[in-house]
């Protein structure tokens, strides 16, 4: 019984990490876009950077596609 307990409550904890906003969720538009800007610019990228660069690109087409959905239901 200790171990069911347990094991739901990991799994509620997991659920609510994902339905978190993440870490660019707080940021505007306009800062995300600032930060693409700043991906594009350089040329040749680490891979930890080059991963930031397109979770970057991940969360401006998250919300373009939101904002269009939006927009369908008005």
């Amino acid at each position: 019984m200790r171990l069911i307990k347990a094991s739901l409550f990991f799994l509620a904890c997991m659920l609510l990490a994902a339905c978190s906003e993440g870490k660019y969720g707080n940021l505007t538009d306009a800062e995300l876009r600032e930060k693409k800007r700043h991906c594009d610019s350089i040329p040749k990228k680490s891979p930890v950077f080059a991963t930031g660069c397109e979770n970057i690109k991940k969360e401006l087409k998250r919300r373009k596609d939101e904002r269009k959905k939006r927009s369908k239901r008005s």
